[in-house]
């Protein structure tokens, strides 16, 4: 049994120096990527569900698209989110009931010349 296990232990060496490097770029890459998409996704669930409360409570049944523009910027500004086109938000009626509909992109530049581009497309009914 031992014979065994002194044996192995001759192949055994643990990270090489590549390896460890490879594994940083590649930590470092990650960390980069979701430190500048995370708050476009965080920002892009506050204006839903800004827009959610609004269709839950039945107010936009009777605001105009104006209102309901206001009326997210409003919360918007008290959370400080400043880089979002409050025109991308738009109202409209179904038998009585509001639809509000929130379409734009963002885009993010990573490193150099490469963007990430992040679409949204909601319907909160």
């Amino acid at each position: 049994m031992n014979n065994k296990l002194n044996s192995y232990s001759g192949r055994q060496r643990g990270f090489s120096k590549f390896g460890l490097l490879m594994t940083l770029v590649v930590l470092v890459a990650g960390l980069t990527f979701g430190l500048k998409v995370l708050p476009i996704y965080i920002d892009h669930n506050f204006v839903r569900g800004q827009a959610e409360s609004l269709v839950e409570s039945g107010r936009a049944a009777t605001m105009t698209q104006a209102e309901i523009r206001t009326e997210v910027g409003n919360g918007l500004r008290v959370n400080n989110i400043r880089e979002f086109d409050l025109n991308s938000i738009t109202s409209t009626r179904n038998n009585g009931a509001a639809v509000i509909s929130i379409v734009y992109e963002r885009r993010v530049p990573l490193f150099s010349n490469l963007d990430v581009v992040v679409s949204f497309d909601d319907r909160i009914e």
